[in-house]
C-alpha cells in the first residue's frame, strides 16, 4: 500500500528525510545524495552515476562513495543487477527505505501510545513512574501486548475495588478474565482471595 502512494508521487519524502535526518542516522550529505536519488528515480534514472552526482552536488569523489556506502549498509536502498546497454547496470531500488518509512511510523504510533498510558498511570496513581516501573509496563504493552483500554479497565477495577492505584496491583490485575470474574464476587471472597494472593507473595 505505502509503496504505490510513494510511487504514486504523494509522499513528501523530501520533508520526511530532513526532517527526521538525525533520527534516521543520515549525515547532512547523505540526506543530501539519498534524495538526489530518489528524484532521479522519479525521473527514471535508476543507475548510480557517481560522477554526475560530484558535478551535480558539489560534493568530492570520497564523501560521494562514503554516503552511498552508508546509505545502502543502513537499509536506505539497494542495488541490483540488470541488463544495460553496456551489459549489467547496478539498478538503485528503494523498498528498504519504505520499509523503513513503515516502521518509523509505526513506531511513532506506538510512542504515542505508550505516552498516554504512562501518563494515565502517573495520573491515577499520583506518583512518577520509576525505571522499573517504566520496564515493567514496557513489558505488558510489547511482550503481553496490551492496550491503553486494558490499562483503563484495570485501573478503573482498582478504584472500584477500593485497591490502590500502584504498578504492582496493575500488573496483578490486568488480565481481563481475572478481573472480570472478580468483579462478579461478592466482597467477603475478594478478601479471602486478596489474603491468600498476600501469603503466596
Amino acid at each position: 500500500m505505502f509503496e504505490k502512494i510513494f510511487l504514486a508521487g504523494y509522499f513528501d519524502y523530501k520533508k520526511f528525510i530532513l526532517d527526521n535526518s538525525k533520527v534516521l542516522g543520515l549525515t547532512p550529505n547523505d540526506a543530501l545524495i539519498l534524495i538526489y536519488l530518489i528524484d532521479n528515480y522519479f525521473k527514471n534514472i535508476k543507475i548510480i552515476d557517481v560522477d554526475n552526482l560530484v558535478n551535480t552536488l558539489n560534493l568530492h569523489k570520497n564523501e560521494i562513495n562514503n554516503s552511498l556506502t552508508n546509505l545502502l549498509e543502513n537499509s536506505f536502498y539497494n542495488v541490483s543487477l540488470v541488463s544495460g546497454t553496456n551489459g549489467l547496470e547496478e539498478q538503485i531500488s528503494f523498498i528498504p527505505l519504505l520499509k523503513k518509512i513503515e516502521d518509523f511510523y509505526k513506531d511513532e504510533e506506538l510512542d504515542d501510545t505508550n505516552k498516554k498510558i504512562f501518563t494515565l498511570i502517573e495520573r491515577k496513581s499520583k506518583k512518577i513512574l520509576s525505571a522499573s516501573d517504566y520496564d515493567n509496563i514496557n513489558n505488558l504493552i510489547v511482550l503481553d501486548k496490551y492496550d491503553y483500554n486494558d490499562f483503563n479497565e484495570t485501573i478503573s477495577y482498582l478504584e472500584k475495588a477500593k485497591l490502590d492505584v500502584t504498578v504492582r496491583n496493575i500488573i496483578k490485575y490486568i488480565e481481563k478474565k481475572q478481573v472480570k470474574e472478580e468483579e462478579t464476587i461478592n466482597p467477603a471472597i475478594q478478601e479471602l482471595m486478596a489474603f491468600f494472593r498476600k501469603q503466596n507473595g
